[in-house]
């Protein structure tokens, strides 16, 4: 009988029992399944999509050409991620961004972040900011403190809703910006030659990772001794150990069957969908200045990230994340419009969908009780909806997790 994983799908096919089965393949998945390797015990990642890497896609050219679609950014306070590059071997790929500014658009008009603010409001509101404390607050309120009420709404709001690709205002304000520990040896923000996905490539070949990709995961069961995860395809797979990263919607249609209790906590995070739509244009077809991106104020646009950062020879891209409804017709006219070209332009054009968790007031909360739901056993959720929604956000929690269940 061929291997389920180099050869021919068998239906029902039982694999022996696996140490450890990821079930997701983004950073977070891929993050676990790294330390499991390092550690000697080896994991099984099984992702539903055609390509391993979740939210690091860097769409790639034969040319050599890349743009993001997803994350674009790296910083030097995240320890976890370079910890893996070193590993990995990637630190010599690391590229430095080109220092280039990020603009509003308002009324039609690109215009520059500091026209756009109130400064005696800034002013005024400063000295609130030694007494504000972000426990408990939300973005809005906690924001809307420090800069002045209108400075947020016309300013500071879209551009933190640009971070997320969501409404933010909602969000507590601990979600966002976190202060850690720099390596001063390391460019503070960088990114990598074929973009960051290259950090998730890197990891699945790692020895001791096996993965397989357009493999979507029906339930997880308890059986004796560990797990069984059912495939669509008929396929079952035994672990010990699983961890669960994959959108809270699904991960509670996963666990629904036999953990109704740890399902419903995950069936209640909210959550928000974006589509991405990535375009590349040759340089002499634009007249628009090099920007790190372009905030959409009042737009059906959150934000529209750029490749300037990293500028190439020939071509230029924007990756627009649009906001919830806005059909494909509105979509690709509001790309020419913002960019001042044809359609005809427009050299390649790519397009993601992505589910986002939204967290709310009591989200704290609401992580807390997935935790002890799944407090002294062998099952973990990963993700980005716990402590944060940076790259490292996830990392922490991975590590964390895999701490836990070697415990």
């Amino acid at each position: 009988m061929p291997h389920p994983l180099n050869g021919t799908k068998t239906p029902g096919y039982n694999r022996a029992m696996q140490n450890v089965i990821v079930i997701g393949g983004g950073i977070s998945g891929l993050s676990f399944a790294y330390r499991c390797a390092t550690e000697g015990s080896g994991a099984l990642v099984l992702e539903a999509a055609p390509r391993l890497g979740g939210c690091l896609h860097s769409q790639r050219f034969e040319t050599g050409f890349w743009f993001e679609l997803g994350a674009h950014t790296c910083y030097n306070s995240y320890g976890g991620l370079i910890e893996m590059m070193e590993t990995c071997g990637l630190m010599e790929q690391l590229l430095p961004r080109a220092k280039v500014p990020f603009r509003l658009l308002r009324d039609e008009r690109v215009r520059s972040i500091p026209s756009e603010l109130n400064f005696f409001a800034i002013l005024a509101s400063l000295p609130r900011l030694f007494f504000a404390n972000k426990e408990e607050e939300s973005v809005e309120r906690y924001y809307s403190r420090i800069v002045g009420a209108k400075n947020y709404r016309r300013v500071l709001g879209p551009m933190l809703a640009a971070v997320p690709s969501q409404d933010a205002g909602e969000f507590p304000a601990t979600m966002l910006f976190k202060k850690r520990p720099r390596r001063k040896d390391i460019l503070r923000s960088f990114t990598l030659q074929g973009g960051l996905q290259s950090v998730t490539d890197a990891l699945a070949q790692q020895s001791g990772i096996e993965s397989e990709t357009g493999l979507s995961v029906q339930s997880v069961t308890r059986i004796d001794g560990g797990f069984c995860v059912q495939a669509e395809d008929g396929r079952r797979f035994e672990a010990r150990q699983v961890a669960i990263a994959v959108p809270p919607p699904v991960a509670a249609n996963i666990l629904a069957a036999d953990f109704p209790e740890l399902s419903a906590e995950l069936g209640r995070i909210a959550t928000s969908s974006v589509t991405t739509v990535g375009v590349v244009v040759a340089k002499e077809k634009l007249s628009l200045e090099p920007v790190a991106g372009i905030v959409g104020i009042e737009d059906c646009f959150y934000s529209a990230v750029s490749r300037d950062t990293v500028p190439d020879e020939h071509f230029r891209s924007f990756s627009f994340h649009f906001r919830p409804g806005t059909s494909p017709a509105k979509r690709m006219e509001r790309i020419t419009q913002v960019l001042a070209v044809a359609e005809s332009d427009l050299e390649s054009t790519t397009e993601r969908h992505t589910v986002l968790p939204s967290p709310r007031e009591g989200h704290a909360a609401l992580a807390a009780a997935i935790d002890e739901h799944t407090a002294g056993t062998q099952l973990s959720i990963l993700g980005n909806f716990f402590a944060g929604l940076a790259i490292e956000d996830c990392i922490t929690r991975s590590f964390a997790e895999f701490s836990r269940l070697q415990q």
